[in-house]
C-alpha cells in the first residue's frame, strides 16, 4: 500500500465525505425524453397527440419551411401557429409538463421568433444563454416556463427564443455511428451538457424486430448504455422519428439504472474535456454520468494532461450507498514534474535534469542569437548524440517532446530533421521532423503531418505529445494545438536518438535549436501554451512529492484529525447553545472597517485595503450588484434568475442588445469585485449567485439573517440590528422602481424590531435611547404614531414637555399634508391613548 497524505488531499476527502448530506437537484439535463417527429399525417391523428398529452418524457420535431412568405410544415399547408396552439394546449394540459420542441429549418429566424412571440406559447417559454449550465426542472415548473426550442439548419441571424442544437449539445447518429470519429469531429461539444441521440428507429439490430416488439430487442438499450458511457452523459434526447407509440418502453428501462455523477473540477471551473484509463470510455466533459446496473463493478480512472487527479480512481459498486455527487480535484502540476532532460545549450551539451551524462556529436556549433541568445547551430550533417530512448521515457509511454527551432533551409520535397533515430520498422522508427515545410510526427508508418507550413529564418516553437491511453499524435506551433489523430500504438524503438537528424539516409536540422525538454507524461495545453512563452522550467522546484509517512504514523494523523474535528464540531455547538446565536451579534455590532458594502443609509463599498471604491461602482453596475445580492439573501441563496434580471434592469430592450449590456455590466462588476476579499458572482443553473465568506461584511446580508431568527431577536441581536440600520433608510436617495417592494418589506421588518428594542430601553428608563430609536423609525415611516409616542415619551422623562409637544405638532402637520384630513387626537388624547394601551 502507498501510504501518503497531504493535509489538502485530507480536506479534500473530508468535503466528498460531507457532500452526501446534500441533495442533488433533478436537473433538465438530466432527464430523457423521445422525439416525436410531426409529419402533415399526424397533425390531424388525435391518438398520437392523446398520447404525446399523457406522457410527460415526448419531445416534438417538426421540418417547417415558407410558402408564400408563411412558416408552415414542410409539404403542407399547415401553419406553424395551428401548430404551436396545439403545444400551448399541451403545456395546459399538466403544469408540470415540460415541453422540448426541435424545428428543423433554413432562412431568417427572425421571422420565427416574430410568430412564437405572439402566440400563446410566448409566455411559457424558457431560454438559456449559452455557457449557463441548464437549471431544475422544479425551477422550469415554478416559473412556468416549461417550452423549449431548439433549432437545427442554416440559420440567419440570432434568436432569444431558440436554441441552436449544435450549441447545446452533442449528437450523435444510431444508423451511422463510429465513435472515434465522433470525438474527433466534436471534440469541441463534449463538454456540452446535454445529449442527442438521432435515427434511433433505424439502428441496426440483430433480432427480426417484425417479429417481435421492440421492447424484446435488447440491442436498443444496450446501445444507449453503450453511449451513456462512452460519451459520460445520460441520452437527453432519442429521435425515433414517426414511430415514438412503439419505443414508449425506453425511458422508463432507462430510468431503471443507478448512475455516477461527478465533476472534474479544477480552481473555480469543471475542466473542458477529461480522458479516462478505460478502454469502454471515449472522452467526457468535465461533468460526468455514468450507467451502472445490478452485481456491476465501475473502476473509473480520469486523466487530463497536465493535471494530477485526487482522488486517482473511483471504485463504484451498484450494491454500494451511491453518493449524490463524486468530485475529482484536478492539480495542475509543475513544469518540473515528469521531465526526463533538459538543454539550454549556453555554450554545451548539457541535461539540466542529468548534468552528470556526456554527449557527443558532429559538425554542430554555438552561437549567440539576436533574438534568443547563445543557441544550438545544426547545419546540413550535423548532429548531436542523445542515446537510448529509455533514457527520455519515450518508449512505451505517453511522452512529450519540445524546442524553439529555427531553419535556414526548409527543403519543398524533403525532410529537415529535429529530433530521429535510424531505426526502421513499424513503430520502432522516431522522426520528429519538417516533411516539405510541414511539422510531422513518425513513428515509422505510425505517423501524423500537419497542414500548417512553416518559412526560413522565424523562430517557431514545436511540440510533439504522444498520449498512449488514447493514442493520440498531436503537433502544437507555438503553443496552439495545429492537428493530431488518435488510435496510434506507442513508441516501441530502442536505438539511438539524434538531434538534427533522422533516418539511414541522413536528413539534417539546416537551422538552429534552443531549449530542447523531454518528459514521460502528456503535457496539457495550458502548460504548452506556457512553454511556448518562454516560462522557466525552475528544476529546483521539482514535482511535487508527498513523502511517504509509516503505517502507524499515518493512522495516528487520522485518529488525530478526527478527535480534533469532534472537538471542534462539539465547541461550537456548545457555544451556540450558550450564546444564543449571539455571534451574530457580535459580528454586527464592530463591522470591519474595510472589505465591506453598506446599504442601508447611502451606497457605500471599501475595499479590502481600506479605499472607498464606491465611484467605481457606476450606476447599472451597481443596481447589478445590488439586485444580486437582495434576490440571493429573497431566494434563500438560490440566487437572481438571469431572467428576471434581464425583465428588470433592461426592460424594453431587445433580447440581442440585454445579452450583451449583461454581459459587458457582469463583466465591470467582477472586475470590481476583484477588490474584495472572499466574494464572488457566480453563475449557476440560470442564476447569479452573490458569494461571501466571514471576513465580508455587507449590512443588508446581516440584517436579512438576523430577521429569520425563529423565536425572534434577543436585546443583544435587537441592539446590533438597530446599529446596522441606523444609517438609514435602503439606499437612501436611489429611485429604482424594482427596489419599493423590498424597501417596503425591509421597512417593516426595521420598524416592527425596534419598537420591540424601544420598549427594553422604555423598561430601563432610557428615554436618550427610546429618542434615538424613535427616530430611525420615521426615517422610514413619518406617520408612525407609535414612534411619535416614543418622542413623546422620551421628552416627557426627559422634562422637556415643550419639545414634547413641538414633535406632535409636527406629526400632525405631516398627517394632514398626506391624509388630507387633520388629526383626530389632541396632545392630552394622544398620550393617554398610548398609556392605556402600553
Amino acid at each position: 500500500m502507498n501510504n501518503k497524505i497531504s493535509v489538502k488531499h485530507l480536506l479534500f476527502f473530508l468535503l466528498i465525505a460531507m457532500s452526501g448530506l446534500f441533495c442533488r437537484a433533478n436537473n433538465f439535463s438530466d432527464n430523457t425524453f423521445l422525439i416525436a417527429k410531426i409529419s402533415p399525417a399526424d397533425y390531424k391523428n388525435s391518438d398520437l397527440w392523446n398520447f404525446i398529452a399523457d406522457n410527460d418524457w415526448v419531445a416534438l420535431e417538426m421540418n417547417i419551411g415558407l410558402n408564400q412568405k408563411s412558416a408552415v410544415l414542410v409539404n403542407s399547408n399547415i401553419l406553424l401557429s395551428e401548430l404551436l396552439e396545439k403545444i400551448a394546449t399541451l403545456a395546459d394540459s399538466k403544469e408540470s409538463k415540460i415541453i422540448p420542441v426541435f424545428i428543423n429549418y433554413s432562412g431568417d429566424i427572425h421571422l420565427l421568433d416574430s410568430i412564437i412571440t405572439v402566440s400563446p406559447v410566448s409566455r411559457r417559454l424558457f431560454y438559456l444563454p449559452q455557457g449557463e449550465t441548464w437549471p431544475s426542472t422544479e425551477y422550469m415548473v415554478q416559473a412556468n416556463r416549461r417550452i423549449i426550442f431548439f433549432v437545427d439548419g442554416a440559420i440567419e441571424n440570432e434568436s432569444r427564443i431558440f436554441h441552436p442544437i449544435n450549441d447545446y449539445s452533442l449528437q450523435i447518429s444510431a444508423s451511422r455511428f463510429t465513435p472515434s470519429s465522433v470525438i474527433l469531429d466534436n471534440e469541441s461539444k463534449i463538454n456540452k451538457e446535454l445529449f442527442k441521440i438521432n435515427d434511433f428507429q433505424n439502428l441496426p439490430t440483430g433480432s427480426v424486430s417484425s417479429r417481435l416488439g421492440k421492447n424484446m430487442v435488447p440491442d436498443y438499450v444496450n446501445f444507449l448504455l453503450e453511449n451513456w458511457r462512452k460519451f459520460g452523459k445520460k441520452p437527453n434526447f432519442i429521435g425515433v422519428g414517426n414511430n415514438i407509440v412503439s419505443f414508449d418502453f425506453i425511458v422508463d428501462q432507462l430510468n431503471s439504472f443507478n448512475s455516477i455523477n461527478g465533476q472534474v473540477r479544477t480552481t473555480g471551473k469543471n475542466l473542458e474535456r477529461v480522458y479516462w484509463k478505460n478502454p469502454d470510455i471515449l472522452m467526457t466533459g468535465g461533468k460526468f454520468s455514468f450507467p451502472i446496473r445490478g452485481g456491476e463493478e465501475i473502476i473509473l480512472s480520469p486523466f487530463v494532461p497536465g493535471y494530477r487527479m485526487t482522488p486517482a480512481q473511483l471504485i463504484i459498486t451498484a450494491e454500494m450507498t451511491m453518493q449524490d455527487d463524486y468530485p475529482v480535484l484536478a492539480t495542475p502540476m509543475s513544469l518540473s514534474e515528469g521531465l526526463t532532460a533538459s538543454f539550454h545549450f549556453e555554450g554545451s551539451i548539457t541535461d539540466l535534469v542529468n548534468p552528470s551524462r556526456n554527449y557527443a556529436g558532429e559538425n554542430y556549433s554555438f552561437t549567440e542569437d539576436i533574438d534568443r541568445g547563445m543557441v544550438l547551430k545544426l547545419p546540413e550533417n550535423a548532429n548531436v548524440l542523445l542515446g537510448n530512448p529509455e533514457r527520455f521515457g519515450l518508449p512505451n509511454s505517453s511522452f512529450t517532446v519540445s524546442c524553439f527551432v529555427k531553419f535556414t533551409d526548409i527543403l519543398e520535397f524533403g525532410d529537415n530533421a529535429i529530433l530521429g533515430n535510424n531505426e526502421t520498422g513499424y513503430r520502432r522508427g522516431m522522426h520528429l521532423i519538417l516533411r516539405s515545410g510541414h511539422p510531422y510526427f513518425g513513428l515509422w508508418s505510425n505517423d501524423y503531418i500537419s497542414e500548417e507550413v512553416l518559412e526560413n529564418n522565424i523562430w517557431y516553437h514545436l511540440t510533439w505529445r504522444y498520449i498512449i491511453e488514447t493514442g493520440q499524435q498531436a503537433i502544437f506551433l507555438n503553443g496552439k494545438f495545429v492537428g493530431g489523430s488518435d488510435g496510434h500504438p506507442p513508441y516501441s524503438g530502442t536505438s539511438d536518438l539524434h538531434i538534427g537528424s533522422a533516418f539511414s539516409q541522413g536528413a539534417s536540422l539546416r537551422g538552429y535549436i534552443d531549449n530542447l525538454n523531454f518528459w514521460d507524461r502528456p503535457l496539457g495545453t495550458e502548460e504548452i501554451n506556457r512553454l511556448s512563452i518562454d516560462e522557466e522550467i525552475i528544476l529546483n522546484n521539482e514535482t511535487y512529492k508527498e513523502l511517504p509517512v509509516p503505517r502507524g504514523l499515518l493512522i495516528s494523523a487520522i485518529v488525530v484529525v478526527t478527535l480534533l474535528i469532534a472537538v471542534l464540531l462539539f465547541l461550537l455547538v456548545f457555544r451556540l447553545i450558550r450564546t444564543n446565536k449571539k455571534t451574530a451579534v457580535q459580528s454586527t455590532h464592530f463591522p470591519p472597517a474595510k472589505n465591506q458594502i453598506k446599504l442601508f443609509g447611502e451606497f457605500k463599498a471599501i475595499n479590502v485595503q481600506g479605499e472607498d471604491i464606491s465611484a467605481q461602482f457606476t450606476p447599472k453596475v451597481r443596481e447589478l450588484l445590488v439586485f444580486s445580492i437582495l434576490h440571493t439573501m429573497k431566494n434563500n441563496n438560490l440566487g437572481a434568475a438571469v431572467s428576471e434580471i434581464d425583465a428588470t434592469l433592461w426592460e424594453g430592450i431587445s433580447p440581442r442588445k440585454v445579452a450583451n449590456n449583461r454581459a459587458v455590466t457582469l463583466n465591470k462588476l467582477r472586475k470590481n469585485l476583484v477588490q474584495f476579499d472572499q466574494v464572488d458572482l457566480i453563475s449557476h443553473n440560470g442564476y447569479l449567485i452573490f458569494k461571501t465568506k466571514a471576513s465580508f461584511f455587507c449590512d443588508y446580508m446581516q440584517a436579512f439573517q438576523l430577521c429569520q431568527i425563529r423565536k425572534g431577536m434577543s436585546r443583544e441581536q435587537l441592539e446590533a440590528f438597530f446599529h446596522i440600520v441606523k444609517e438609514g433608510s435602503l439606499l437612501k436617495g436611489t429611485e429604482w422602481s424594482w427596489l419599493d417592494e423590498i424597501r417596503g418589506y425591509i421597512g417593516n421588518q426595521v420598524i416592527d424590531n425596534l419598537l420591540k428594542l424601544a420598549s427594553y430601553y422604555q423598561k430601563d428608563k432610557k428615554p436618550q435611547n427610546v429618542e434615538e430609536v424613535a427616530q430611525r423609525i420615521l426615517d422610514y415611516d413619518d406617520l408612525n404614531e407609535e414612534a411619535v409616542y416614543l418622542q413623546v415619551w422620551a421628552q416627557q422623562k426627559s422634562g422637556n414637555l415643550h419639545l414634547a409637544k413641538f414633535h406632535f405638532e409636527s406629526f400632525c402637520n405631516r398627517y394632514e399634508k398626506n391624509m388630507g384630513t387633520k388629526y383626530e387626537m389632541s396632545f392630552n388624547e394622544f398620550s393617554r391613548h398610548f398609556v392605556e394601551n402600553s
